[in-house]
């Protein structure tokens, strides 16, 4: 079933309704995503093999207030996560689809992609964060960051293969339960889509899984705009009108966000790693703010940069001046927090960046402790948390 025509045409009524005149100013939209946020990459690309229920159950019990993914579309119309064009770099596809490994992500049926392994190949390159329990990891559907978000797990039999149905139209019904090691945390969902020409629809297919999900902000019952971001020590975005983000590098997905959504959820306009310091004329960052407020997002998603900044002072006070927000990917040390972060703690603190994108919620909430502006997050340690999530088995003696 091709849907992103059938999404298309039964929503085109619904979304000419969204982009009406009552849209939310942008301010406001912003309002709706916590100062600092925390942005768990991928849920971590060093503690677990990314894009997997390890790795976003790790990030969800460490704090993080976002479980930040890349949406993508199987053969027969699944969305799944993955970030790459292909399998290759992180599953098993070579074994188990000789031949195959250089194919896209969309010639794949969600039978077969059920098939591959997504852990294995995080242990053979990552040694020292090697577990035995990573061997087999799936990769994962859509709905399954938002259970793991609600504190669910995967539910699977005596065997440790995931329970679903299908019914004759080839739908599939996936089927979670109760995670027994889940603390209370609750994050939101921060979405990346791939560029549309690959995906026609993907928009209209999004917005339909979300309200299917029960996490479509623009359906059902409206959420109150008291309710807060943080109950006591524990993560609460997930229950806010913050609850997703949508984010691209793609400027025609960016136009069709609000044509989507109608500039009521929070929508991130990514650039990439400035390869030249072009990137740091005012032509070229006026540009890129005009075109962010012309999309209706309220924030621009940048890169640590290398030898040129994605993020310089200069263009923070731009973004901020035009009443965007900036938040940078991807954090990997407590040194690039401190550059973008500033040396002032507490309400003295002026950060460049309005919210992180990191590879180490650990250390990224930890730095935010430290800066006294963050009191949600665990205090564990990395592998205490995979150890009370069942991930204990830290020597893998047949990859080392």
């Amino acid at each position: 079933m091709k849907r992103g025509v059938v999404y298309t045409a039964l929503l085109a009524a619904l979304l000419t309704g969204c982009a009406s005149k009552d849209a939310p100013a942008t301010g406001k939209v912003q309002d709706y995503m916590p100062d600092n946020a925390v942005i768990a990459h991928r849920g971590t690309i060093y503690w677990a093999p990314e894009l997997t229920e390890a790795a976003f159950r790790w990030a969800r019990n460490t704090g993080a207030d976002y479980l930040e993914l890349d949406v993508q579309r199987s053969k027969d119309s699944v969305l799944i996560i993955m970030h790459d064009k292909t399998f290759k770099r992180t599953t098993d596809v070579a074994e188990k689809f000789p031949g195959r490994e250089a194919d896209p992500i969309s010639s794949f049926t969600m039978e077969e992609i059920m098939q591959l392994d997504a852990g294995s190949a995080f242990n053979k390159k990552n040694p020292e964060q090697a577990r035995q329990s990573y061997i087999g990891q799936n990769v994962l559907v859509f709905e399954d960051v938002f259970r793991i978000a609600e504190g669910k797990i995967i539910k699977r039999d005596a065997s440790g293969n995931r329970v679903f149905t299908k019914n004759d139209s080839g739908i599939y019904h996936f089927e979670y339960e109760a995670d027994p090691a889940e603390n209370g945390h609750r994050p939101g969902i921060y979405i990346e889509l791939k560029i549309p020409d690959i995906y026609p629809g993907l928009e209209e297919q999004v917005y339909d899984e979300l309200t299917r999900f029960g996490w479509n902000p623009l359906e059902g019952d409206e959420i109150s705009a008291e309710e807060p971001f943080y109950k006591g020590d524990k993560v609460n975005v997930g229950h806010t009108r913050g609850k997703i983000l949508v984010q691209t590098f793609s400027r025609p997905g960016m136009m069709n966000f609000k044509r989507v959504f109608g500039e009521k959820v929070l929508a991130s306009f990514l650039i990439g790693n400035p390869k030249t310091n072009e990137f740091a004329k005012d032509e070229v960052t006026d540009e890129i703010i005009a075109f962010a407020k012309e999309s209706g997002a309220q924030f621009i998603g940048t890169n640590l940069g290398d030898d040129n900044d994605g993020l310089s002072p200069a263009f923070a006070e731009k973004i901020h001046a035009a009443g965007l927000k900036a938040n940078i990917y991807s954090i990997n040390t407590v040194e690039q927090m401190e550059k973008y972060f500033g040396p002032e703690t507490g309400r003295k603190a002026a950060p460049l960046a309005d919210g992180m994108i990191t590879n180490r919620t650990d250390l990224t909430i930890d730095f935010y402790h430290e800066r006294k502006i963050r009191k949600p997050g665990t205090t564990q340690t990395p592998q205490e948390v995979l150890a009370e999530l069942g991930y204990d088995d830290i020597k893998v003696e047949i990859i080392l």
